[in-house]
């Protein structure tokens, strides 16, 4: 069997937070004994309550965060912090405002070294890439949600990451635009090969996207159950295919009591408060 991308092994992973109840520091425990391992060139989705981890768990895989405790190897080697070899994709775009479209992609080129005449082939590659060439010139505040998403994904892909972690990238963006990206993105995962990782809270999303939908518990987060989206074809539409509804059926039955736990949760702390 083949070494896995990225390896997770007992991660833990702890916050100082204050106790308005004791007036002093307390820890707050977000994900704990986190196993999962990512194939090399899986598509992976991660679906929990809100509150239960999954952005945390991101943050660990980017180096942005260090774990409390277990380790997590990418192609073998331990995460040591961020690094080129992850791109990331966040729900709010994150684009240079004082920047283009070609501005924004070659950013991590520039990063790299790379060029300027490189940078700017490049940058025209992965705008043609996610359908953008004709707006290259443009300015963030110059294009719709949807087409800055768009922006934000060929950033990461534009300086070739191994792996490409996405945390609910198309939540902010209206029904229509969130289908025809999440397309997208899959065209691009097939045409690209690489790992992704990627975050939703959207059942629908989760099964429609991944080759496996993994289950988080209620805080502090965990890994309950992990469901293979074993569809016999993946072209037409997903959506109207009978095992569509038999994957969210299964997810949305596993998920039921984590959400009502953390829905729990929110009162208790909305209680402490008042």
């Amino acid at each position: 069997m083949s070494q896995p991308k990225i390896s997770i092994r007992g991660v833990t992973k702890t916050f100082s937070v204050r106790d308005a109840n004791l007036g002093r520091p307390s820890q707050f425990t977000a994900v704990s004994d986190i196993d999962i391992d990512v194939r090399a060139g899986e598509f992976l989705t991660l679906v929990g309550p809100s509150g239960c981890g999954k952005s945390t768990l991101l943050d660990l895989i980017a180096g942005l965060t260090k774990p409390a405790s277990g380790t997590i190897l990418l192609d073998g080697e331990p995460i040591t912090g961020p690094g080129l070899d992850r791109g990331i994709v966040f729900q709010q775009y994150a684009l240079f405002p004082w920047r283009t479209a070609r501005g924004n992609i070659e950013f991590g080129l520039e990063a790299k070294g790379v060029g300027r005449k490189e940078r700017r082939a490049r940058a025209a590659e992965f705008l043609d890439l996610v359908g953008l060439s004709g707006f290259a010139d443009r300015y963030p505040h110059e294009l719709s949600g949807g087409m800055r998403q768009r922006v934000a994904i060929a950033r990461s892909l534009a300086f070739d990451p191994e792996v490409l972690l996405m945390d609910e990238p198309f939540a902010a963006l209206d029904a229509q635009t969130r289908e025809s990206l999440q397309e997208e993105l899959l065209s691009i995962w097939q045409r690209t090969g690489k790992t992704v990782v990627f975050i939703t809270h959207g059942i629908d999303e989760a099964v429609y996207l991944g080759q496996r939908v993994a289950i988080m518990t209620s805080r502090p987060g965990r890994i309950k159950e992990i469901v293979d989206i074993d569809f016999e074809t993946r072209e037409g539409d997903l959506r109207a295919d009978a095992k569509f509804g038999e994957f969210r059926h299964h997810i949305w039955t596993a998920l039921r009591d984590e959400v009502a736990a953390a829905q729990a949760h929110e009162r208790e702390a909305v209680g402490s408060v008042g």
